[in-house]
């Protein structure tokens, strides 16, 4: 079966939709209880709105979950993609959902991405361990319509998390664990060779390697003690990275997303991408269009600005460069931020909730609501 993955998101869903339906990424785009022809970050935000909800920087705004299928199947992107549909059906009925599966890579994966406010009653979309559980076995179920192998979700996988870390997720919360994958999965992205790779780290987010033998070993500027790649999961250790660093700059892709390469840095022009509605198959043109010509105004600002840096005596990809380390230093300071103020908060409630129940000494404990695949509630 497609192994399911979710992470619970505190930001606005522009940047999220975004990467889903980047045309270099998605074959298949669709959406379900949207308007296709208009904004679905905007349509998000204005559902939220409409209840009150969606402007706290600090409660969940959406859902992110991945569906990733098998690379012995040999999955196509229509099978996977209907199966990504029938199961945001399965769960998402009432709710807004971006669908978009992704063959960039050499597995065939779906992502969904929920809003977390029901569009008929205004709560937040909500499940607990045991709910989550209980989604992943159904997912088996469903996978096993379309001839999915089957695979022993709670085995430990390439992201392995610990029971802590799921419950910060489940809550919408970043843990360091999960700071680390990110900017690691951020610098492989973004860099050319592992020397790249841990000089970028270091200079954008205070992230030292420590270690490079086998594996390496990643130190959190907030932690002590550093912590080995294999610990984070298969895809953040020192092989895995340095394999991706190679693919990527080699231009090693999946055939399954073999579309012509020219124009600027050798990347793919154009989109392979197929827009489509739920009723409809055979997707939208119009969208694929806008996509294309969305690539070509980008391809133009690139080129506009090789030429200005080059008359100023500059380089550009050196000042691309220094752009986006700006860019990523300012977001790592923000949410170090957030998380001290989230920090501060949660030891407040809790010297305030510990003093309240120390006076009553009454007993009082929350009620199990973990009947239903999920659970509604007033949410944030």
């Amino acid at each position: 079966m497609p192994l399911l993955k979710s992470s619970a998101s505190k930001a606005r869903p522009k940047n999220g939709i975004r990467y889903i339906t980047d045309p270099k990424k998605a074959a298949i785009v669709s959406v379900k209880n949207l308007f296709e022809d208009e904004d679905y970050a905007k349509q998000f935000e204005d559902m939220a709105a409409r209840f009150g909800k969606g402007e706290k920087y600090d409660e969940r705004k959406y859902y992110h979950f991945k569906l990733s299928c098998a690379r012995k199947d040999n999955v196509t992107s229509e099978k996977a993609h209907a199966y990504a549909e029938e199961v945001a059906e399965a769960f998402f009925k009432n709710y807004e959902c971006v669908i978009a599966t992704h063959t960039d890579t050499q597995t065939v994966h779906s992502h969904i991405i929920v809003n977390a406010v029901d569009p008929i009653t205004g709560k937040k979309l909500q499940f607990s361990q045991k709910d989550y559980a209980k989604m992943k076995d159904e997912v088996n179920v469903i996978g096993r319509k379309y001839s999915f192998t089957e695979t022993e979700f709670r085995k430990r996988g390439k992201n392995s998390r610990t029971a802590a870390e799921k419950k910060i997720i489940l809550k919408g919360g970043t843990s360091w664990k999960e700071e680390l994958r990110e900017v690691i999965a951020e610098a492989v992205k973004k860099t050319k060779s592992p020397e790249a790779f841990k000089d970028y780290l270091n200079k954008c987010y205070g992230v030292k390697i420590t270690r490079d033998g086998k594996d390496y070993s990643y130190l959190h500027p907030n932690k002590q003690k550093p912590i080995r790649g294999e610990r984070l999961g298969t895809n953040y250790t020192k092989s895995e990275v340095i394999k991706k660093i190679g693919e990527q700059n080699n231009w090693v892709k999946s055939s399954a997303y073999n579309g012509g390469r020219s124009g600027f840095n050798g990347k793919r022009t154009g989109s392979g991408t197929v827009r489509r509605s739920k009723a409809a198959y055979g997707g939208n043109a119009g969208s694929v269009i806008r996509a294309s010509l969305g690539g070509i105004e980008r391809e133009m600002q690139r080129l506009n600005f090789a030429a200005e840096c080059a008359g100023n005596g500059l380089d550009a990809a050196s000042e691309e460069r220094k752009m986006d380390e700006r860019r990523t230093r300012l977001e790592f300071e923000r949410r170090h931020r957030e998380a001290d103020e989230r920090d501060e908060r949660r030891k407040s409630e809790y010297a305030c909730e510990h003093a309240d129940n120390a006076s009553e000494n009454n007993g009082n404990g929350n009620e199990d609501t973990g009947n239903s695949k999920y659970n509604y509630g007033k949410g944030d």
